[in-house]
Protein backbone atom coordinates (compact mmCIF):
# COMPACT_ATOMS: atom_id res chain seq x y z
CA UNK A 1 0.00 0.00 0.00
CA UNK A 2 1.09 3.57 -0.58
CA UNK A 3 1.85 5.69 2.47
CA UNK A 4 -1.12 6.20 4.79
CA UNK A 5 -3.20 9.20 3.81
CA UNK A 6 -4.11 11.98 6.19
CA UNK A 7 -7.88 12.27 5.96
CA UNK A 8 -10.21 14.82 7.55
CA UNK A 9 -13.76 13.50 7.99
CA UNK A 10 -16.03 16.48 8.60
CA UNK A 11 -19.40 15.58 10.05
CA UNK A 12 -22.22 16.02 12.51
CA UNK A 13 -22.45 13.86 15.64
CA UNK A 14 -22.27 16.01 18.78
CA UNK A 15 -24.94 18.24 17.26
CA UNK A 16 -27.36 15.32 16.94
CA UNK A 17 -25.95 12.52 19.13
CA UNK A 18 -28.44 9.78 18.30
CA UNK A 19 -27.67 6.21 17.31
CA UNK A 20 -27.94 6.21 13.55
CA UNK A 21 -26.21 9.57 13.14
CA UNK A 22 -23.18 8.82 15.30
CA UNK A 23 -22.76 5.35 13.80
CA UNK A 24 -22.78 6.86 10.31
CA UNK A 25 -19.95 9.19 11.30
CA UNK A 26 -18.03 6.34 12.94
CA UNK A 27 -18.36 4.11 9.88
CA UNK A 28 -16.59 6.72 7.77
CA UNK A 29 -13.87 7.49 10.32
CA UNK A 30 -13.28 3.93 11.52
CA UNK A 31 -13.64 2.48 8.03
CA UNK A 32 -10.91 4.77 6.67
CA UNK A 33 -8.69 4.08 9.70
CA UNK A 34 -9.05 0.33 9.13
CA UNK A 35 -7.89 0.85 5.56
CA UNK A 36 -4.64 2.04 7.14
CA UNK A 37 -5.12 5.80 6.97
CA UNK A 38 -4.66 8.52 9.59
CA UNK A 39 -8.08 10.02 10.26
CA UNK A 40 -9.35 13.06 12.12
CA UNK A 41 -13.08 13.67 12.66
CA UNK A 42 -13.95 17.38 12.81
CA UNK A 43 -17.22 18.99 13.86
CA UNK A 44 -17.96 22.69 14.20
CA UNK A 45 -21.25 24.23 15.29
CA UNK A 46 -20.92 27.29 13.08
CA UNK A 47 -23.60 29.78 14.09
CA UNK A 48 -26.63 27.90 12.83
CA UNK A 49 -27.94 25.71 15.69
CA UNK A 50 -27.43 24.53 19.24
CA UNK A 51 -26.63 20.82 19.72
CA UNK A 52 -29.56 18.53 20.49
CA UNK A 53 -29.77 16.88 23.91
CA UNK A 54 -32.08 13.82 23.83
CA UNK A 55 -32.33 13.70 27.63
CA UNK A 56 -33.53 17.29 27.87
CA UNK A 57 -35.51 16.73 24.68
CA UNK A 58 -34.47 20.01 23.07
CA UNK A 59 -31.53 21.99 21.71
CA UNK A 60 -29.17 23.54 24.22
CA UNK A 61 -25.83 25.41 24.22
CA UNK A 62 -24.28 22.77 26.46
CA UNK A 63 -22.67 20.12 24.23
CA UNK A 64 -21.73 17.82 27.12
CA UNK A 65 -24.11 14.98 26.28
CA UNK A 66 -23.09 14.76 22.64
CA UNK A 67 -19.39 15.07 23.38
CA UNK A 68 -19.61 12.23 25.88
CA UNK A 69 -21.35 10.00 23.31
CA UNK A 70 -18.75 10.79 20.65
CA UNK A 71 -15.80 10.35 23.01
CA UNK A 72 -17.04 6.98 24.29
CA UNK A 73 -17.83 5.65 20.81
CA UNK A 74 -14.58 6.78 19.20
CA UNK A 75 -12.56 5.73 22.25
CA UNK A 76 -13.93 2.22 22.09
CA UNK A 77 -12.50 1.79 18.61
CA UNK A 78 -9.04 3.24 19.09
CA UNK A 79 -9.95 6.76 17.92
CA UNK A 80 -9.91 8.46 21.33
CA UNK A 81 -7.56 11.21 20.19
CA UNK A 82 -8.87 11.40 16.62
CA UNK A 83 -11.75 13.86 16.97
CA UNK A 84 -12.31 17.53 17.73
CA UNK A 85 -15.35 19.71 18.23
CA UNK A 86 -15.56 23.48 18.20
CA UNK A 87 -18.56 25.14 19.81
CA UNK A 88 -19.21 28.78 18.98
CA UNK A 89 -21.89 28.84 21.67
CA UNK A 90 -19.50 27.66 24.39
CA UNK A 91 -16.50 29.42 22.78
CA UNK A 92 -14.41 26.31 23.30
CA UNK A 93 -12.46 23.71 21.30
CA UNK A 94 -12.71 20.11 22.55
CA UNK A 95 -10.84 16.91 21.74
CA UNK A 96 -7.59 17.10 19.77
CA UNK A 97 -5.89 20.42 20.68
CA UNK A 98 -6.62 23.22 18.21
CA UNK A 99 -2.99 23.75 17.16
CA UNK A 100 -2.61 20.04 16.38
CA UNK A 101 -5.98 20.03 14.59
CA UNK A 102 -5.04 22.88 12.29
CA UNK A 103 -1.67 21.31 11.51
CA UNK A 104 -3.41 18.06 10.54
CA UNK A 105 -5.87 19.93 8.31
CA UNK A 106 -3.07 21.82 6.61
CA UNK A 107 -1.18 18.59 5.86
CA UNK A 108 -4.26 16.51 4.90
CA UNK A 109 -4.51 14.65 1.62
CA UNK A 110 -8.30 14.38 1.63
CA UNK A 111 -11.21 16.31 3.14
CA UNK A 112 -14.42 14.25 3.21
CA UNK A 113 -17.48 16.28 4.16
CA UNK A 114 -20.43 14.14 5.28
CA UNK A 115 -23.84 15.81 4.81
CA UNK A 116 -22.43 19.33 4.38
CA UNK A 117 -23.05 20.63 7.89
CA UNK A 118 -19.63 21.92 8.96
CA UNK A 119 -18.78 25.56 8.15
CA UNK A 120 -16.03 25.61 5.52
CA UNK A 121 -13.48 27.69 7.39
CA UNK A 122 -10.25 28.22 5.40
CA UNK A 123 -8.21 26.57 8.15
CA UNK A 124 -10.06 23.28 7.59
CA UNK A 125 -9.54 23.21 3.82
CA UNK A 126 -5.85 22.57 3.35
CA UNK A 127 -6.40 19.13 1.81
CA UNK A 128 -5.37 18.54 -1.79
CA UNK A 129 -8.72 16.92 -2.63
CA UNK A 130 -12.08 17.85 -1.12
CA UNK A 131 -15.27 15.80 -1.49
CA UNK A 132 -18.81 16.04 -0.11
CA UNK A 133 -21.38 13.30 0.46
CA UNK A 134 -25.05 14.21 0.01
CA UNK A 135 -26.99 11.98 2.42
CA UNK A 136 -30.40 13.59 1.77
CA UNK A 137 -30.94 13.35 -2.00
CA UNK A 138 -33.66 15.31 -3.79
CA UNK A 139 -33.86 17.82 -0.92
CA UNK A 140 -30.19 18.67 -1.45
CA UNK A 141 -30.46 19.04 -5.23
CA UNK A 142 -33.53 21.26 -4.97
CA UNK A 143 -31.81 23.45 -2.40
CA UNK A 144 -28.81 23.77 -4.72
CA UNK A 145 -31.13 24.78 -7.57
CA UNK A 146 -32.62 27.65 -5.57
CA UNK A 147 -30.00 28.83 -3.08
CA UNK A 148 -26.83 30.69 -4.07
CA UNK A 149 -25.17 30.18 -0.68
CA UNK A 150 -25.62 26.40 -0.90
CA UNK A 151 -24.20 26.33 -4.43
CA UNK A 152 -21.16 28.30 -3.26
CA UNK A 153 -20.74 25.93 -0.31
CA UNK A 154 -20.82 22.82 -2.50
CA UNK A 155 -18.67 24.52 -5.09
CA UNK A 156 -15.72 24.55 -2.70
CA UNK A 157 -15.37 20.77 -3.17
CA UNK A 158 -13.81 18.81 -6.01
CA UNK A 159 -16.04 15.71 -5.95
CA UNK A 160 -19.74 15.28 -5.23
CA UNK A 161 -21.14 11.98 -3.98
CA UNK A 162 -24.82 11.23 -3.31
CA UNK A 163 -26.93 8.53 -1.64
CA UNK A 164 -29.40 9.21 -4.48
CA UNK A 165 -27.96 6.38 -6.53
CA UNK A 166 -30.27 6.93 -9.51
CA UNK A 167 -29.83 10.69 -9.78
CA UNK A 168 -26.54 10.96 -11.70
CA UNK A 169 -27.75 9.05 -14.76
CA UNK A 170 -30.71 11.41 -15.24
CA UNK A 171 -33.45 8.84 -14.59
CA UNK A 172 -35.39 11.30 -12.45
CA UNK A 173 -36.69 14.82 -12.96
CA UNK A 174 -34.45 16.12 -10.16
CA UNK A 175 -32.24 18.99 -11.46
CA UNK A 176 -28.54 18.16 -11.14
CA UNK A 177 -27.18 21.62 -11.89
CA UNK A 178 -23.50 21.88 -12.77
CA UNK A 179 -22.44 19.20 -10.29
CA UNK A 180 -20.98 15.89 -11.47
CA UNK A 181 -22.76 13.66 -8.99
CA UNK A 182 -21.28 10.23 -8.27
CA UNK A 183 -23.43 7.51 -6.66
CA UNK A 184 -22.35 5.99 -3.37
CA UNK A 185 -23.93 4.03 -0.53
CA UNK A 186 -23.55 4.19 3.26
CA UNK A 187 -20.45 2.33 4.46
CA UNK A 188 -20.79 -0.21 7.27
CA UNK A 189 -17.90 -1.60 9.32
CA UNK A 190 -19.26 -5.13 9.15
CA UNK A 191 -17.34 -6.50 12.14
CA UNK A 192 -19.45 -4.25 14.39
CA UNK A 193 -22.77 -5.56 13.08
CA UNK A 194 -22.34 -9.32 13.08
CA UNK A 195 -25.57 -11.38 13.40
CA UNK A 196 -26.07 -12.21 17.08
CA UNK A 197 -27.63 -15.65 16.58
CA UNK A 198 -31.17 -14.69 17.63
CA UNK A 199 -34.11 -14.24 15.28
CA UNK A 200 -35.93 -11.44 17.06
CA UNK A 201 -39.67 -10.93 17.39
CA UNK A 202 -40.68 -7.70 15.63
CA UNK A 203 -40.14 -5.94 12.34
CA UNK A 204 -38.98 -2.52 13.47
CA UNK A 205 -37.59 0.78 12.26
CA UNK A 206 -36.14 3.91 13.87
CA UNK A 207 -36.66 7.51 12.87
CA UNK A 208 -38.38 10.88 13.24
CA UNK A 209 -42.15 11.07 12.90
CA UNK A 210 -42.44 14.55 11.41
CA UNK A 211 -40.13 17.19 9.97
CA UNK A 212 -41.18 20.68 8.95
CA UNK A 213 -39.80 22.86 6.19
CA UNK A 214 -38.26 20.09 4.09
CA UNK A 215 -40.89 19.59 1.37
CA UNK A 216 -39.80 20.37 -2.19
CA UNK A 217 -41.63 21.48 -5.33
CA UNK A 218 -40.64 20.12 -8.75
CA UNK A 219 -42.56 21.10 -11.91
CA UNK A 220 -45.36 22.45 -9.73
CA UNK A 221 -45.74 19.20 -7.72
CA UNK A 222 -45.14 19.05 -3.97
CA UNK A 223 -42.99 16.18 -2.68
CA UNK A 224 -43.07 15.74 1.09
CA UNK A 225 -40.29 14.70 3.45
CA UNK A 226 -42.33 13.57 6.47
CA UNK A 227 -43.40 9.96 7.08
CA UNK A 228 -46.34 10.28 9.51
CA UNK A 229 -49.04 10.76 6.87
CA UNK A 230 -47.82 7.70 4.98
CA UNK A 231 -48.07 5.53 8.10
CA UNK A 232 -51.63 6.75 8.56
CA UNK A 233 -52.48 5.07 5.26
CA UNK A 234 -51.36 1.68 6.62
CA UNK A 235 -52.44 2.08 10.25
CA UNK A 236 -54.58 -1.11 9.99
CA UNK A 237 -51.74 -3.26 8.66
CA UNK A 238 -51.06 -5.25 11.89
CA UNK A 239 -54.64 -6.56 11.93
CA UNK A 240 -54.19 -7.92 8.40
CA UNK A 241 -50.92 -9.67 9.11
CA UNK A 242 -51.09 -13.38 10.05
CA UNK A 243 -47.47 -13.54 11.28
CA UNK A 244 -44.83 -11.05 12.37
CA UNK A 245 -45.19 -8.15 14.78
CA UNK A 246 -44.75 -4.56 13.65
CA UNK A 247 -43.06 -1.96 15.83
CA UNK A 248 -42.49 1.77 15.38
CA UNK A 249 -39.56 3.39 17.13
CA UNK A 250 -39.99 7.10 16.38
CA UNK A 251 -39.36 10.38 18.10
CA UNK A 252 -42.17 12.93 18.16
CA UNK A 253 -45.20 10.63 17.77
CA UNK A 254 -46.96 12.32 20.71
CA UNK A 255 -50.69 11.47 20.74
CA UNK A 256 -50.29 9.36 17.60
CA UNK A 257 -48.45 6.73 19.64
CA UNK A 258 -51.52 5.61 21.61
CA UNK A 259 -53.66 5.59 18.48
CA UNK A 260 -51.23 3.35 16.58
CA UNK A 261 -50.98 1.03 19.58
CA UNK A 262 -54.77 0.59 19.48
CA UNK A 263 -54.37 -0.57 15.89
CA UNK A 264 -51.88 -3.27 16.86
CA UNK A 265 -48.52 -1.56 16.45
CA UNK A 266 -45.90 -1.73 19.19
CA UNK A 267 -44.45 1.72 19.82
CA UNK A 268 -41.10 2.78 21.27
CA UNK A 269 -39.57 6.21 21.86
CA UNK A 270 -36.60 6.65 19.52
CA UNK A 271 -35.00 9.24 21.80
CA UNK A 272 -34.69 6.59 24.52
CA UNK A 273 -33.48 3.83 22.20
CA UNK A 274 -31.05 6.06 20.28
CA UNK A 275 -29.40 8.14 23.00
CA UNK A 276 -26.87 5.34 23.58
CA UNK A 277 -25.26 4.06 20.34
CA UNK A 278 -24.88 0.54 21.73
CA UNK A 279 -28.50 0.34 22.88
CA UNK A 280 -29.42 1.48 19.36
CA UNK A 281 -27.26 -1.27 17.85
CA UNK A 282 -28.75 -3.87 20.20
CA UNK A 283 -32.24 -2.76 19.18
CA UNK A 284 -31.52 -3.34 15.50
CA UNK A 285 -29.74 -6.64 16.11
CA UNK A 286 -32.59 -7.86 18.32
CA UNK A 287 -35.21 -7.04 15.69
CA UNK A 288 -36.57 -9.68 13.33
CA UNK A 289 -36.11 -7.35 10.39
CA UNK A 290 -36.86 -3.85 9.23
CA UNK A 291 -40.20 -2.73 7.82
CA UNK A 292 -40.24 0.94 6.92
CA UNK A 293 -41.83 3.68 4.89
CA UNK A 294 -39.55 6.03 2.93
CA UNK A 295 -39.83 9.76 2.26
CA UNK A 296 -42.23 10.61 -0.52
CA UNK A 297 -39.50 12.58 -2.30
CA UNK A 298 -37.45 9.44 -2.77
CA UNK A 299 -40.37 7.11 -3.45
CA UNK A 300 -42.18 9.09 -6.14
CA UNK A 301 -38.98 10.19 -7.86
CA UNK A 302 -37.24 6.80 -7.46
CA UNK A 303 -33.99 8.47 -6.41
CA UNK A 304 -32.39 5.16 -5.43
CA UNK A 305 -31.82 6.37 -1.86
CA UNK A 306 -31.01 3.61 0.62
CA UNK A 307 -30.55 4.38 4.29
CA UNK A 308 -27.53 3.76 6.48
CA UNK A 309 -29.95 2.31 9.04
CA UNK A 310 -31.25 -0.30 6.59
CA UNK A 311 -27.65 -1.17 5.69
CA UNK A 312 -26.95 -2.03 9.35
CA UNK A 313 -30.09 -4.21 9.52
CA UNK A 314 -28.75 -6.15 6.54
CA UNK A 315 -25.29 -6.40 8.09
CA UNK A 316 -26.94 -7.83 11.22
CA UNK A 317 -28.59 -10.55 9.14
CA UNK A 318 -32.00 -8.88 9.42
CA UNK A 319 -34.19 -8.90 6.29
CA UNK A 320 -35.24 -5.43 5.13
CA UNK A 321 -38.65 -4.53 3.70
CA UNK A 322 -38.37 -0.98 2.46
CA UNK A 323 -40.78 1.15 0.47
CA UNK A 324 -39.53 1.26 -3.09
CA UNK A 325 -37.20 4.18 -3.81
CA UNK A 326 -35.71 2.59 -6.91
CA UNK A 327 -32.92 0.85 -4.99
CA UNK A 328 -33.68 -2.34 -6.92
CA UNK A 329 -31.87 -0.74 -9.87
CA UNK A 330 -28.54 -1.45 -8.17
CA UNK A 331 -29.27 -3.78 -5.22
CA UNK A 332 -30.56 -7.38 -5.53
CA UNK A 333 -34.13 -7.30 -4.23
CA UNK A 334 -36.28 -10.39 -3.67
CA UNK A 335 -34.26 -12.35 -1.12
CA UNK A 336 -33.21 -10.75 2.16
CA UNK A 337 -34.15 -7.34 0.77
CA UNK A 338 -37.57 -6.36 -0.56
CA UNK A 339 -39.15 -3.28 -2.11
CA UNK A 340 -42.90 -2.65 -1.79
CA UNK A 341 -45.23 -0.05 -3.27
CA UNK A 342 -48.46 -0.86 -1.41
CA UNK A 343 -49.65 -2.36 1.85
CA UNK A 344 -50.94 -5.34 -0.12
CA UNK A 345 -47.45 -6.08 -1.40
CA UNK A 346 -45.97 -5.74 2.07
CA UNK A 347 -48.57 -8.12 3.45
CA UNK A 348 -47.35 -10.75 0.98
CA UNK A 349 -43.65 -10.19 1.69
CA UNK A 350 -43.67 -10.72 5.46
CA UNK A 351 -45.26 -14.23 5.34
CA UNK A 352 -42.82 -15.16 2.57
CA UNK A 353 -39.89 -14.22 4.83
CA UNK A 354 -41.43 -16.08 7.75
CA UNK A 355 -41.73 -19.24 5.64
CA UNK A 356 -37.92 -19.44 5.34
CA UNK A 357 -36.45 -16.90 7.73
CA UNK A 358 -32.92 -18.35 7.81
CA UNK A 359 -32.55 -18.14 4.04
CA UNK A 360 -33.58 -14.49 4.01
CA UNK A 361 -31.36 -13.72 7.01
CA UNK A 362 -28.35 -15.19 5.24
CA UNK A 363 -29.23 -13.31 2.05
CA UNK A 364 -29.37 -10.04 4.01
CA UNK A 365 -25.83 -10.62 5.29
CA UNK A 366 -24.59 -11.42 1.78
CA UNK A 367 -26.00 -8.17 0.42
CA UNK A 368 -24.30 -6.21 3.19
CA UNK A 369 -20.96 -7.87 2.46
CA UNK A 370 -21.23 -7.30 -1.27
CA UNK A 371 -22.51 -3.72 -1.33
CA UNK A 372 -22.01 -1.96 2.03
CA UNK A 373 -18.68 -3.22 3.36
CA UNK A 374 -16.80 -0.07 4.38
CA UNK A 375 -13.60 -1.40 2.80
CA UNK A 376 -15.32 -1.45 -0.61
CA UNK A 377 -17.41 1.73 -0.29
CA UNK A 378 -14.61 3.89 1.08
CA UNK A 379 -12.02 2.30 -1.18
CA UNK A 380 -14.18 3.33 -4.14
CA UNK A 381 -14.46 6.92 -2.86
CA UNK A 382 -10.69 7.15 -2.50
CA UNK A 383 -10.19 5.67 -5.96
CA UNK A 384 -12.54 8.20 -7.52
CA UNK A 385 -10.67 10.93 -5.67
CA UNK A 386 -7.45 9.73 -7.27
CA UNK A 387 -6.12 8.57 -3.91
CA UNK A 388 -6.82 4.84 -4.05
Amino acid sequence: MKRPLKIVVAGFAVGFPLGGQVWLMLHYALGLARLGHEVLFIEDTGDWAFPFDPVRGHYHADSGFGRDVLARLFGRYGLADRWCYYSLFENKHYGMPRKQTLKFCDEADFFLNISGVIPLKPEYLGAKVKAIVDTDPVFTQMKLAKDDWTRQYYGQHDLFFTFGHNLPDGKTSVPLGDFDWKPTVPPVVLSEWKPNGSEGESYTTVGTWDAKGRDVVIDGKVYTWTKSAKYEAIIDMPSKLPTGRLELCFSGMKEDAARFEKHGWSVRDALVVSRDPFVYRDYIQSSRGEFTIAKEQNVRLKSGWFSDRAATYLASGRPVINEDTGFGDFLPAGEGLFAFESMEQALEIIPAIEADYQRHSQAASRIAREFFDSDKVLGDILKQAGLG
